[in-house]
């Protein structure tokens, strides 16, 4: 990761967060295309991992095999933890890419309280986290936020 320079459109971020509702995905959507727009490459699994049709049913296991690697191989994983406990796919990302020495920014818009910083205590172990209560539905200013703190993080490697 070192290597990369500070330049935004050499930087890949996995962006891991629930995807199941129609909120989920147009907000993510949103999201992705502004991170695009700042010069980042966005993986967005609901893009990458349309339900592959195996006898009638989705193909799991190759949408969990995708989403491992892709979390693994980006340079930062932004992830959403919003909810009353964070969504256990996303949990899953983080602790792949937190075991891989990669850069975590965790992301929360709810403004419920949970058990520490707002997150499940074990995401003391992401460094930056940005709490964004849904209160702004500027989701452009969160996108700016998470630009920031990845900029932050690279520039303290250099």
């Amino acid at each position: 990761m070192a290597s990369k320079a500070l330049s935004s459109d050499a930087i890949t971020i996995y962006w891991a967060g629930p995807l199941f509702t129609q909120a989920e995905r147009i907000w993510n959507r949103l999201c992705a295309e502004c991170l695009r727009n700042r010069g980042y490459q966005v993986v967005l699994p609901q893009d990458r991992n349309p339900p592959v049709l195996v006898g009638g049913k989705p193909d799991f296991d190759a949408i969990a095999r995708d989403c491992h690697l892709q979390a693994i191989d980006s340079d930062v994983v932004v992830a959403i933890l919003d909810g009353a406990d964070s969504d256990s796919g996303t949990s899953l990302e983080v602790g792949l890419k937190i075991q891989d020495k990669g850069i975590v920014i965790g992301v929360r818009t709810d403004f419920r309280s949970s058990e520490d910083r707002h997150v499940n205590a074990m995401f003391r172990l992401i460094k930056k986290l940005i709490y964004f209560p849904s209160f702004s539905e500027d989701y452009e200013k969160l996108c700016v936020q998470i630009d920031m703190a990845i900029r932050e993080h690279l520039s303290t490697l250099h």
